[in-house]
């Protein structure tokens, strides 16, 4: 969650906001104070409208973290475990971390987000309905959240992945068809298409006239396209991976430098020598942290023979180290999340090897020249 703001953390996940909330609450809350709330109440102060905008922006994001910790309720409730929820510029994504185990867990998982956001609908609506004696400014909020939500759940169940349709799509061709490699194709397909129809609509709608509801929708297609494209390549790699352990990819003759090395000694013994682009860093056989290219190039050259290594390296507790055992899934997961290309594999305390995110890709991609699966 490098690029998000950490909010803390609900039943023991890491909720956090990314950048591009920021983008969006603001452009919910300009159409709510500017559009939505002043055709449907006129009559209120300028002041007022913004003000309830900007709370029922935040009560809309509330909802979308509302449905995904359902999905992520439900994902541990299976034994699968979810690091984190980040809220973004499309609404909110649940990073779980593996695959369900069959076509029934995929289906309640998926499922149950947008059922929550029915729940919310009707619990907003229900609300609304006995407000008699309410401000109008709460009855209008609550009309917002009853109609977003299930607005949201219906577009959620479009059957066009990666959507929550799209997974429960998945999850029946998953069970007529009993391989999870073809469903997941044939739901990104789908999703692609359903991608594709937005793009052309928006495109049609913006030369009618209604140029930013238009390019809006261009914008939500091409996302959508991606991540159609982007979900199968990682089931897809996955699958590939699965029972590969790290010491299976691993770099096991590694070159180890001591944290009082100066960072000249560092460039002029290994890295130039040697064309090193990362070594773990040791002292009395024990790693304490890992110095790469990119730490050095921070480094003024002038500074080079006043600076140890010790004090340009990422420590080991800022690292996620690997055991041998590790699944190389796992690996490539934490490498992704420390936005790292390497890192060190430890046994009792002794580096044995160091895996690459390069290596693991270059894997990857000889396979698929060869054309195995």
């Amino acid at each position: 969650m490098k690029s998000s703001l950490s909010l803390g953390s609900v039943f023991g996940i890491e909720i956090g906001i990314h950048y591009s909330w920021l983008f969006v609450f603001l452009l919910v809350s300009w159409s709510l104070a500017y559009g939505f709330f002043p055709q449907q109440y006129p009559g209120w102060p300028g002041a007022t409208y913004w003000i309830v905008g900007a709370i029922a922006s935040l009560l809309l994001f509330v909802s979308v973290l509302i449905h995904e910790l359902a999905h992520s309720l439900v994902a541990k409730s299976e034994g699968t475990p979810v690091r984190s929820i980040t809220l973004f510029i499309f609404g909110g994504v649940s990073n779980i971390t593996r695959e369900s185990e069959n076509p029934k867990d995929e289906f309640i998982m998926a499922f149950v987000g947008p059922m929550s956001s029915v729940v919310l609908g009707v619990v907003c609506g229900t609300l609304w309905f006995v407000s008699g004696g309410f401000s109008e400014q709460v009855q209008a909020v609550l009309v917002y959240l009853a109609a977003i939500n299930l607005l949201l759940a219906v577009f959620n169940m479009i059957p066009a992945f990666p959507l929550d349709g799209g997974r429960v799509l998945r999850a029946l061709l998953w069970w007529l068809t009993n391989n999870l490699r073809r469903a997941t194709q044939i739901a990104s397909q789908v999703g692609q298409g359903f991608a594709y129809v937005l793009i052309f609509g928006g495109l049609l709608w913006a030369f009618t006239g209604n140029i930013l509801s238009g390019l809006w929708l261009v914008f939500i297609g091409w996302f959508l396209n991606s991540a159609a494209e982007g979900s199968y390549r990682q089931m897809v790699t996955q699958e590939t991976l699965k029972g590969m352990h790290v010491s299976d990819m691993m770099y096991k003759d590694v070159e180890v430098v001591d944290p009082e090395a100066t960072v000249r000694d560092l460039v002029e013994r290994y890295i130039l020598p040697r064309n090193i682009r990362a070594l773990p860093v040791v002292h009395d056989s024990e790693l304490v942290g890992i110095v790469t290219l990119s730490d050095v190039r921070d480094v003024p050259q002038e500074m080079w023979d006043a600076t140890r290594v010790a004090e340009i390296m990422t420590p080991k507790e800022n690292l996620h180290v690997l055991a041998p055992q590790d699944d190389v899934v796992q690996a490539l997961e934490a490498l992704a999340e420390q936005d790292l290309n390497q890192l060190p594999v430890v046994d009792r305390g002794n580096v044995v090897g160091l895996i690459t995110r390069g290596h693991i890709i270059s894997f990857l991609r000889v396979r698929q020249d060869l054309g195995v699966k």
